[in-house]
């Protein structure tokens, strides 16, 4: 098990030496600490875990295994279960377990989250903004994600838009894989909102101790109301995904179309032509211009001249359109 946490104060945040000792004794009287936990096993979990008095329901889904999205609140302990990273290529979602309770702000991560470094190193920085309290650092972390989250949807959008010119302009340079993986792609960034926006109405709507404060609330509501947002912008991009198929559908019908038009044109040509070689070529006496000895050139003349008119109507009738 790894463990990183850093001491809030003075609108600051710094990070401690090594963990040793309960989290509660570690922190004092006032202060209020951030526990990062990386790697961690169920009997290591419980053991960090056992000095917050935790309900049994919340330590139950800490030691759980299989992480399922939703938020369980008690009195002024908070848990939630977050969907935290994505990956457009894989249905497998990292999640992250936020634990708060008093003083003390515990994340446990469910699988690799970069974006979560990287936040932490900004918020330790010196242009960082002042942190007051420990439901501040939970909204920053969950409007982290959800910037990473808004970020894929405009590479998703920017790639429906490459695909549908593409589409327009040479239909035979997208194949279904292209838009297989697009749809896949916008499926699992869909999944993953709507299970970040389960969680955030739930936290928005909970009874928590902790988050009653009006501004704190303020905080919840903005993120609800981004998260929607781009839960509609996602249904959006669904229909254009499956209007690309559509167009795709409707444009390899038109291929298919065109090559039936030119094989019917060919056999409308060439059956009179046959019908007439199969006339001069019959073994029987009495056939004409076969003692004439101009006779096949005739009828070469004759094969040309009825390609020619048959060729002038189907241009007029707009066959080769």
């Amino acid at each position: 098990m790894k463990i990183k946490w850093y001491l809030l104060g003075a609108g600051k945040l710094q990070e401690q030496p090594a963990l040793e000792g309960q989290l509660q004794a570690l922190l004092g009287e006032s202060a209020e600490g951030w526990f990062d936990v990386q790697d961690a096993g169920p009997e290591e979990l419980r053991g960090l875990l056992t000095s917050l008095d935790l309900h049994p329901l919340q330590l139950t889904r800490c030691l759980d295994s299989v992480n399922n999205p939703g938020v369980i609140s008690f009195g002024k302990s908070l848990l939630m279960e977050y969907p935290a990273a994505f990956d457009r290529d894989s249905t497998n979602l990292a999640y992250l377990t936020i634990l708060l309770q008093n003083r003390v702000l515990v994340t446990i991560r469910h699988g690799a989250m970069r974006a979560l470094d990287d936040l932490v190193h900004n918020l330790m920085g010196e242009t960082a903004p002042p942190l007051l309290h420990l439901p501040q650092i939970i909204y920053i972390i969950l409007d982290q994600f959800s910037d990473l989250n808004v970020e894929a949807q405009v590479t998703l959008r920017d790639q429906i838009l490459l695909v549908s010119n593409t589409l327009a302009e040479n239909p035979s340079a997208v194949s279904p894989s292209d838009l297989s993986r697009l749809r896949g792609q916008v499926e699992n960034l869909l999944s993953l909102v709507e299970n970040q926006l389960y969680c955030i109405s739930g936290l928005n709507a909970c009874d928590n101790e902790t988050l009653q404060d009006p501004h704190r609330k303020a905080y919840m509501q903005d993120l609800l109301s981004e998260t929607e947002i781009m839960q509609r912008g996602l249904y959006r991009l669904e229909t254009r995904v499956r209007d690309l198929y559509n167009d795709y559908q409707a444009a390899g019908n038109e291929r298919v179309e065109k090559r039936l038009r030119l094989l019917t044109i060919v056999s409308a040509i060439t059956l009179p032509l046959g019908l007439l070689a199969g006339l001069l070529g019959m073994n029987v006496g009495g056939i004409p211009g076969t003692t004439a000895p101009f006779g096949f050139i005739v009828v070469i003349g004759l094969m040309v001249l009825i390609v020619m008119v048959e060729c002038w109507y189907f241009a007029r009738k707009g066959w080769f359109d």
